[in-house]
């Protein structure tokens, strides 16, 4: 309740676009516009979104890179490519099939043509000179004048088959989570969890926002200790581990072309370029600096560093933020071809269905669940245990007591030995305790989203400045430039690595006392 009463402003970027979903949902408009509308949604939300959408009266043009939306979602589809849009008549799965056929039939009529025009000019070339057929060459002139020319087909850019580097042979057991606890202050992520991975097991970590799912990454990465317990790798595991932080270990210095073929290997050499390509990175991109680049940029020149890195055990967490169709593609085919063990975090549902056999739930307050099943079965339990659930949830025949109970919160009970007024009294130190505990915590989220907005705007100013002949010819101002940047940069990836714990934290804490 206390969330309702805050300004939005005071919200970080995620939350805000939720809140922006939220309102333009209830004005209820004839035209739904939605620019990535599930980013930054766990998959639940996902899937509320999708149904909300798909009982929607009125109609929507939506941009999206989530294709179970999509296909769930669309009757019409518009791909845009090489600076024209086309339009399908069906979801995204129906413009996949129907855009290889246009694609066959345009290139049968280009190659038509090009045939009937080249049989023409031979024709003309080879009577150009003869009088008795000076007017059959002057018709086929104007002939050939007149054909309307079917442009010649795009050329797509090559599906890239990415393999990643042999990994090192390792145990069986990969990792082993031995009674582990861990907790922020007052906020408990996990009390006594024991869980193990196996060599070749490919499982997903699913959950809501604040549940405890980075965290877990870096204690099974050893980037975080424990308090309690113990985690322990297996014998010859060799990890290696991908986050949207980890852009802050690139060189600024350097480019993206020479960052990764620092760490290629001498076969991957030759492929480095055509995987930078499929990453988003095409043409002179390669030879940006790094530190010139955007955060969501150098996200992508890590990921594409972790996959050239040999590795028998891959921890994954939000790999398909700021990647394109065809990237999550690269990325998915190389994940399923790969032999060693993988751990992903995502909320992407059609990446993870195909490649993942089990699934791991976090959620606030609650211990982790595995299930021995992809993301479809998932869901589908999820499902059967609300729908067994909702018979019980059904209240029974309302008592006094019950009907003073209003809706939205929840009955106390009555502690033995304790008047009413005294239970009213503890109730409010309770609640007091719970406040003083959460306040800290959400002034310095406050103060940090302040930060966060300040920092941006530098990057934005600083990133904009490169552009200008005033600093590009002058060299020493370059020099100065690019190091603020360089600090801006690195000051505002350091603020969102805190905002992301503490806000992991302020979700905890909320869970476990019921605020």
């Amino acid at each position: 309740d206390k969330d309702f009463k805050r300004d939005c402003s005071e919200f970080s970027g995620g939350w805000q676009m939720r809140i922006a979903m939220a309102k333009l949902f209830l004005q209820q408009p004839e035209v739904l516009l939605l620019d990535e509308p599930t980013n930054h949604l766990d998959i639940e939300t996902q899937l509320w979104v999708e149904q909300y959408l798909v009982n929607y009266p009125g109609a929507i043009l939506l941009i999206s890179h989530d294709r179970a939306l999509l296909d769930t979602l669309c009757t019409r589809t518009i791909a845009f490519s090489h600076g024209r849009a086309e339009e399908f008549a069906g979801n995204f799965s129906y413009f996949e099939r129907e855009s290889v056929l246009r694609k066959e039939i345009r290139l049968k009529q280009y190659t038509a043509q090009q045939r009937e025009i080249a049989e023409t000019q031979r024709f003309i070339d080879r009577f150009r000179a003869s009088a008795n057929k000076a007017t059959l060459v002057q018709s086929r002139i104007k002939l050939l004048a007149k054909v309307e020319r079917i442009p010649a087909p795009e050329q797509d850019d090559a599906v890239m088959n990415f393999k990643f580097p042999p990994p090192p042979n390792s145990g069986h057991t990969v990792a082993k989570i031995e009674a582990v606890s861990k907790a922020y202050g007052p906020l408990q992520i996990f009390s006594g969890f024991d869980f193990e991975i196996n060599k070749g097991e490919k499982f997903a970590i699913v959950g809501p926002n604040g549940a405890g799912k980075s965290t877990f990454c870096r204690l099974v990465t050893a980037q975080e200790p424990p308090d309690t317990g113990e985690v322990t790798l297996g014998h010859k595991v060799a990890p290696s581990f991908f986050s949207q932080n980890h852009a802050d270990e690139l060189d600024p210095a350097i480019t993206i072309l020479e960052t990764v073929e620092a760490v290629a290997s001498r076969d991957a050499m030759p492929h480095v370029r055509n995987l930078l390509g499929c990453f988003l990175f095409r043409g002179d991109d390669v030879f940006k600096k790094v530190g010139v680049l955007s955060g969501g940029e150098r996200s992508r020149v890590a990921l594409v560093c972790m996959l050239l890195k040999p590795a028998n055990f891959l921890i994954l967490d939000e790999p398909t933020n700021h990647l394109d169709m065809q990237s999550q593609g690269v990325l998915q085919r190389a994940l399923l071809d790969y032999p060693g063990s993988v751990m992903i975090v995502s909320h992407n549902r059609d990446f993870l269905d195909s490649l993942v056999t089990k699934t791991l739930e976090f959620r606030p307050g609650e211990e982790p669940r595995l299930f021995s099943g992809n993301i479809a079965y998932y869901l589908d339990k999820i499902a059967e245990e609300k729908s067994s659930a909702s018979p019980s949830t059904k209240r029974a025949p309302a008592t006094t007591a019950d009907a003073e109970v209003r809706p939205g919160t929840q009955k106390s009970e009555s502690i033995p030995g304790v008047n009413r007024k005294d239970q009213r009294r503890l109730e409010a130190l309770a609640r007091e305790a719970k406040t003083k505990i959460l306040a800290p915590l959400e002034n310095e989220l406050a103060s940090l989203e302040a930060k966060i907005a300040d920092h941006e705007a530098t990057q934005a100013t600083l990133s904009a400045s490169l552009t200008s002949e005033q600093v590009t010819s002058d060299s020493e101002k370059l020099r100065q430039t690019t190091n603020a940047l360089e600090k801006a940069t690195k000051a505002l990836d350091l603020a969102y690595t805190r905002w992301s714990s503490l806000t992991e934290e302020i979700e905890m804490v909320k869970a476990k006392h019921g605020l």
